[in-house]
């Protein structure tokens, strides 16, 4: 299935996507309620440039890396392009860990560490119900991560209920999905489980396309399906932690990039997954840009969720892309 993926054309493709997302990240450090000049020795530009819009902007790229080859990958196990990395469970943990931080007054430090350590304990145990063991059903991890995400819903409701309103509005941010001027060292944390989870997934990309085929010819092929699916699973499920405890839950980005990625490039794992992550870096980056600077010269003068924009952009395309797609079979 993937024996046109020529050497050329993946190394071409991965050139125009690098390209497409340096752009990107040019025009994000560029845009701002503050005008600067990216390439001066002017103090005043470089302070706003290194401290404020250069770690948003790689916070913004990493996070939607982390996303969208995650959503790529989640849909490849599950032999399913509907699959979204926020449906399986990872992010209602993680949003419970960060909205009960906000709930006891904790700084912004402890609510990312909440955030992260309550992804890690959806992952055990979503893979503690699941278990990957025997017979993969998809629709069994499907529905305990259903389930996950509603507890962890209601018990985010409850705290909500029970907090100040100004609680309440950070926690509506955190729901919504918001990327925020970060310190080095958090961007540092999430820069190391984003970037080797996505050199994971890279790496088992090859063996990935032998499940689209079906378990029975990928066991066939020397390959244990259940070790590989669970070590997807787990890269990608850290990916996703990772980026929901530093910017919440953005919602649209790791389902409509791959499905793009997919409709246009095909559905060979060694293309799909690298080329959606620097695709999903390139759209949340101008999304952000977009967020922090759309309503900056208008009466508001206030800054949007980041969520909102992939929300109103992503859904709209994504029913004009599935629409497209509905008559091929996803191969």
């Amino acid at each position: 299935m993937a024996s046109y993926l020529t050497k050329k054309r993946y190394l071409g493709t991965m050139a125009a996507l690098a390209v497409v997302l340096g752009v990107s990240i040019v025009l994000a450090l560029s845009m701002g309620s503050e005008s600067i000049e990216l390439f001066s020795d002017d103090p005043r530009s470089r302070l706003i440039l290194f401290t404020a819009r250069l770690p948003r902007t790689i916070l913004a790229a990493l996070v939607g890396m982390a996303l969208a080859s995650s959503g790529g990958a989640f849909q490849a196990i599950l032999k399913n392009p509907l699959a979204d990395p926020f449906i399986l469970g990872i992010s209602g943990g993680a949003a419970l860990g960060s909205v009960l931080a906000v709930g006891l007054g904790l700084p912004f430090f402890y609510i990312s560490t909440l955030a992260f350590a309550g992804s890690i304990v959806a992952i055990f145990s979503i893979f503690f119900v699941v278990g990957f063991r025997g017979k993969f059903r998809a629709a069994e991890l499907l529905l305990t991560g259903v389930v996950f995400n509603a507890f962890c819903f209601a018990m985010i409701l409850f705290i909500n209920a029970v907090v100040t309103m100004e609680e309440a509005y950070q926690i509506l941010f955190l729901l919504i999905g918001n990327i925020e001027e970060t310190g080095l060292e958090t961007l540092a944390a999430v820069a190391v489980f984003v970037i080797a989870g996505f050199v994971a997934l890279v790496f088992m990309s090859r063996r990935m396309n032998a499940l689209l085929i079906g378990d029975d010819e990928a066991r066939a092929l020397g390959i244990d399906t259940t070790k590989l699916r669970a070590a997807v699973f787990f890269a990608a499920s850290l990916m996703v932690g990772a980026a929901v405890a530093a910017s919440g839950l953005i919602g649209f980005v790791g389902l409509f990039v791959p499905h793009a990625i997919r409709l246009v490039f095909g559905s060979d794992q060694r293309l799909l997954i690298p080329a959606s992550g620097l695709a999903g870096a390139s759209f949340l980056v101008l999304a952000d840009a977009g967020a922090r600077t759309v309503l900056m010269n208008t009466g508001y003068a206030t800054e949007l969720p980041v969520g909102v924009i992939t929300a109103i952009i992503g859904a709209p395309l994504f029913m004009v892309l599935l629409k497209r797609g509905m008559s091929r079979k996803y191969d």
